[in-house]
Order: C-alpha cells, then structure tokens, then sequence
C-alpha cells in the first residue's frame, strides 16, 4: 500500500490537517433497484479525527482531500476504502509543525484506527437527494 505521491499531492503533503466528521455514508449494490446507503460512525459516539493533506494560501485553488486506506474487516462489506481516523494523541502528532513528511506517511499507513472502532447500518434511501436535510439521515432503517 502506497500514499499517492502525485504532483497535486507532493505540493500539498507537508501541509497536514484533521477535519473531524460525525460520520460518512456510502452506498452498496444489494441487488435492488437502487443502492443502499450505510451510515459509518465511531462506535463510542465520539467525532472521528480524519487525517487530511491541504493547501490554504487564500487563492481559488485552495482546498483539502481527506487520506483514505483500504478498508479492513466488516467494513470490506461496504466500501473497498475508508478515511484514515486518528486517534486524538496521533492527531495531534498529525498536525505538528516539523514532523518529517516520511513519518507522517507512515503513520497514515500503519496507524489508523481498525474496523472495530466503527459501526454502520443501513439508512433511508433518502440521503441520495441533497434537498433532504435532517437527524432521521442517519437513523437505522428499522
């Protein structure tokens, strides 16, 4: 496994974030007449703290990705890939000004959080659409 190392991203890989997210959803081919959406969230309730690569000089072009890994145990069942989540103590080393840009690489390869520290369940087919807005997005499909 590599991280991408491309032109976009070189200029950008000494410049690390954390962008905390409540959750993700991605959508599964079940056979049906449209894919199912699954909701992902940290099991204890607690923000997940993704590492991410950015570049904010106050231009048109500024942004951020978020770093993402294969996907490892039951989470193989609902996307081939995930964000790399940090524990908060990693985050922090994340984001630390002077930390070699091989170490950080190493860090998202080997030390994001596994697959048990997540769960997920299947959701309403609504969240396809971006007019729908609300909590019952991420409520389990009864």
């Amino acid at each position: 496994e590599k991280v991408a190392h491309g032109p976009f991203f070189r200029a950008i890989w000494p410049h690390r974030a954390i962008t905390p997210i409540d959750g993700w959803y991605e959508w599964v081919d079940e056979g049906g007449p449209k894919k199912q959406p699954y909701y992902i969230r940290r099991r204890d309730g607690q923000p997940a703290l993704c590492a991410s690569i950015g570049q904010f000089t106050g231009n048109e072009h500024d942004g951020f990705v978020i770093i993402t890994a294969d996907a490892q145990g039951g989470l193989v069942d609902v996307h081939d890939r995930r964000p790399v989540v940090l524990e908060p103590e990693l985050a922090r080393e994340w984001i630390a000004a002077g930390m070699p840009s091989e170490h950080a690489e190493q860090m998202v390869l080997n030390l994001g959080e596994p697959s048990e520290a997540f769960e997920w369940y299947k959701v309403s087919t609504t969240v396809g659409n971006v007019r729908n807005q609300g909590p019952e997005l991420i409520a389990p499909l009864q």
